[in-house]
């Protein structure tokens, strides 16, 4: 007789969690990123110190693909297989925020453990970079420049790499986020 009384009988999105999707989504995704981080750092394609920009636009294409992926995987499987195919917006951009949350924490820590533990020396290369940027490209005197480089020494710690890495993230991925799910909701 419930057959009868009900006929439509797919699952309320109140009764369905999006976190287990949505987290297994977002700590795939960011496996997978620093595998491909490591990779391409060890093989020499990125160079962390940011003189060659077109290793960062590759660093960068490799970064966003993943995210944008992982987001468009967890909300269709979300939608398809737990919520029988409909999704609000509202719902399809919570499971992407879920997803992005998960991988910039994750992102957050994996820069804190590279910058403190696996490359320290990294840091000071940066630094040094900078300050020689500085000189040549903005016309500063060494001490002018050691000035300027003692004022932002404090954003060049593997704590604020982590905090920058994690902002950057969710501003990115929230953008993307809106996108994606737009285009995939689907409403009764």
């Amino acid at each position: 007789m419930s057959t009868l009384d009900s006929i439509d009988n797919r699952p309320q999105p109140e009764e369905v969690s999006p976190w287990p999707t949505a987290s297994r989504y977002g700590l795939l995704a960011s496996l997978v990123l620093i595998a491909l981080s490591l990779v391409m750092y060890l093989s020499g394609m990125v160079d962390m110190t940011g003189q060659d920009t077109t290793s960062s636009i590759l660093s960068n294409v490799v970064t966003f693909g993943t995210i944008v992926v992982a987001l468009v995987l967890a909300i269709k499987q979300h939608r398809d297989q737990e919520l029988a195919g409909l999704i609000s917006f509202g719902r399809a951009f919570y499971v992407g925020f879920i997803a992005i949350l998960v991988i910039g924490l994750v992102q957050a820590v994996y820069a804190y453990v590279f910058f403190a533990f696996i490359e320290p020396d990294l840091i000071s290369e940066m630094l040094e970079m900078t300050k020689e940027q500085m000189m040549d490209q903005q016309g500063m005197s060494a001490s002018d420049a050691e000035n300027a480089m003692g004022m932002m020494s404090w954003t060049f710690t593997p704590g604020m790499f982590a905090v920058f890495g994690f902002l950057g993230t969710l501003i990115f991925g929230v953008i993307i986020d809106l996108i994606i799910a737009a285009i995939m909701k689907r409403d009764a």
